[in-house]
C-alpha cells in the first residue's frame, strides 16, 4: 500500500470514528459528567485502534517493500546485472 493509501485510510477512518461518535455523543440522554467521561474514553478507544491500524499498516508496508527488494534483485540476477547490498543499520 503506498504511503497517500495509508494516509488516506487513516483519514478516513478517524474522520468516520469521529462523526459516529460525535452523533452518538448528541444523541444520547446522560448528564454532562457521564458525557464527558465517555468522550474521554472514547477518545482513548479510537486512539489506540489508529495506533495498532498504523502498526499493522507499517507491517504490511515492510514486508511488501521487502518482498519488492528480493524481486528486483531476482530481476537483475537473471539479466546478469550485479548489485551491491548496503549494509543494514
Amino acid at each position: 500500500m503506498s504511503e497517500s493509501k495509508v494516509e488516506s485510510f487513516l483519514g478516513g477512518f478517524l474522520v468516520g470514528a469521529l462523526i459516529g461518535f460525535a452523533l452518538g455523543i448528541l444523541y444520547a440522554p446522560q448528564s454532562g459528567e457521564e458525557t464527558r467521561k465517555v468522550i474521554k474514553e472514547k477518545g482513548i478507544e479510537i486512539t489506540e485502534k489508529v495506533k495498532e491500524k498504523g502498526k499493522e499498516l507499517e507491517h504490511e508496508l515492510e514486508s511488501k517493500t521487502e518482498e519488492l527488494k528480493e524481486k528486483g534483485k531476482e530481476i537483475f540476477k537473471k539479466k546478469g546485472i550485479k548489485i551491491e547490498e548496503e549494509p543494514k543499520e
